[in-house]
């Protein structure tokens, strides 16, 4: 499995506990969150980490507070596209495109400066910023055949942990949200009706290893911003220190509809049809700190070093399913809905530390930076029972929090710009290679941008462009490949969806100065 993160990261998985979102795919999406605030920012790739002067670089080592020389203000907008090409993985299936363009409001924030009188801190500078670290709007379509059917999951979650073979639990002990519908509607059902135990199968069973046609449309939407606290300061030209505090805050939406069927009339009797909703909206707040420092041995070279406080985030889910399923019953076909209540559960999610490694040489013409990400996804940790005293929400918190340990791995990034002034005019190129998180991959994905920039004496204008290739997989719902009969094979194989991505992103960033302290020829092509 691929993933990469540009502040754009995804959650597809149905969840194995009646559909809340709590997932090692969920973790690792706000495990790998970054800035975005800024179009300066964007068209050098993300490499600001020493150089300081902009509010994009606040949100990636907030020492470059300490280097503004005049107040700011600015606002940063743009909009985005993300494509998916999505292939069932299967004989014979063809890959389907699926685009969506959304507006992106990237940052907004105010930095107060000033030069305390008699000392040896050239300038102290305060900070209100609010920045989008993630970005979770896309839209995945796929069409095609596969082995397995989304009825074996429902048969999983019937069955009797204490008990062998298809035992199940009583039909009143079924969840609200997915067994229990299957059982409303006939896609799960005892075919025996022995009052002393339950025995359930499914329509598909009899079927099991043959390709069933499936079908999905999953829509996600939403974002993660950061709204931060901070201050810094510029000690005898020589060392600038500075410290945030980020407060996350933001929404993420899933609208699902998945379907199965027959291609020709009484191909899989007497299963006809099914098509399983779900939609899930999570409230997201949290908090966690940032300090960071940047050295100047010469003018011409800096060092920056900056570290992210393991986060703690408040997550609140809140879903709802629908199950509808059609079979011939010998005379006609017979077609039932079932509707779960809605569902509400709260929770936290420690995020892991961050670490940031930066330098840039800068020249009478611009200059040439390099930023080093080390994050290690492995370390994130669920507590689903901050608010339930569930046993069963205790067990599947320990079930999450083994799975993102072995799935996932610390994933260093590079990021690489550079910035050409001519005169008030700025010229800027990036380039990002990300390491992939999980364990079973080697491979690094990349990313380009460009940019553009007017720097006015007392406003400023820039522009970007960005692009990031996605190479990723997921599981429209996922099973535990139970054998149901016993016979060594997998009867509930989980489906794998491939994707080959890509996202574009063009930013504008407006901004004004007033407040000058004093004047400075040198850091003028970095510093604001």
């Amino acid at each position: 499995m691929n993933k990469y993160s540009f502040g754009l990261l995804l959650v597809v998985f149905i969840s194995s506990q009646n559909l809340k979102a709590q997932t090692a795919s969920e973790a690792l999406q706000y495990s790998l969150t970054r800035s975005v605030a800024t179009a300066r920012l964007n068209g050098l790739g993300g490499a600001m980490g020493s150089l300081g002067g902009d509010f994009g670089a606040i949100g990636i080592n907030p020492a470059g507070l300490g280097l503004y020389r005049k107040s700011d203000f600015y606002i940063s907008l743009g909009p985005s596209y993300f494509q998916n090409d999505a292939l069932l993985k299967g004989t014979g299936n063809e890959r389907y495109e699926e685009g969506k363009t959304s507006f992106n409001f990237n940052g907004l924030g105010l930095v107060i400066t000033n030069e305390p009188i008699g000392s040896n801190w050239k300038n102290l500078s305060f900070s209100l910023q609010i920045a989008k670290v993630a970005d979770f709007n896309q839209n995945t379509y796929f069409k095609g055949k596969s082995p397995g059917s989304i009825t074996d999951r429902f048969l999983e979650l019937s069955l009797d942990p204490n008990q062998s073979g298809l035992i199940g639990l009583d039909p009143d002990e079924l969840d609200d949200f997915e067994a229990g519908l299957a059982y409303e509607t006939g896609a799960l059902f005892d075919p025996v009706g022995n009052p002393n135990q339950t025995v359930y199968t499914t329509d598909l069973l009899a079927y099991s290893g043959s390709a069933i046609p499936k079908e999905q449309l999953l829509k996600t939407r939403g974002s993660l911003h950061d709204f931060s606290i901070g201050f810094g300061g510029n000690y005898k030209e020589k060392l600038a220190l500075g410290a945030v505090i980020n407060i996350p805050t933001g929404t993420f939406k899933r609208n699902n509809s998945y379907k199965e069927y027959e291609t020709t009339k009484g191909e899989f009797l007497p299963f006809v049809n099914l098509e399983f909703k779900d939609k899930l909206e999570t409230e997201i707040s949290g908090v966690n700190a940032r300090l960071g420092l940047i050295y100047k041995p010469i003018q011409a070279l800096r060092f920056g070093v900056a570290w992210q406080s393991p986060g703690v985030l408040n997550l609140k889910d809140k879903f709802n399913t629908e199950l509808s399923y059609t079979y011939n019953n010998g005379r006609r076909d017979t077609s039932l809905t079932a509707y779960s209540p809605d569902g509400e559960f709260n929770y936290r999610l420690r995020t892991p530390m961050q670490w940031v490694l930066s330098a840039a040489a800068i020249g009478s013409y611009g200059f040439l930076s390099a930023d080093i990400d080390f994050v290690d996804p492995s370390s994130a940790k669920y507590n689903l029972t901050s608010d339930s005293d569930n046993p069963s929400d205790y067990e599947y918190e320990k079930q999450l929090n083994e799975d993102i340990k072995k799935q996932y791995k610390s994933s260093i990034q590079y990021r690489f710009g550079g910035e050409l002034a001519l005169s008030k005019y700025r010229f800027r190129a990036g380039y990002e290679l990300v390491q992939q998180a999980y364990k079973n991959a080697d491979e690094y994905n990349s990313g380009y941008s460009f940019g553009i920039g007017y720097r006015g004496n007392w406003s400023y204008l820039d522009f970007s462009f960005r692009h990031a290739k996605i190479n990723q997989s997921y599981a429209p719902y996922s099973t535990g490949n139970s054998d149901f009969d016993g016979n060594g094979t997998i009867d509930a194989p989980s489906p794998l969806v491939n994707q080959d991505a890509f996202y574009q992103s063009f930013t504008i960033t407006l901004g004004f100065k007033f407040g000058a302290i004093r004047s400075y020829s040198y850091g003028g092509l970095i510093d604001n």
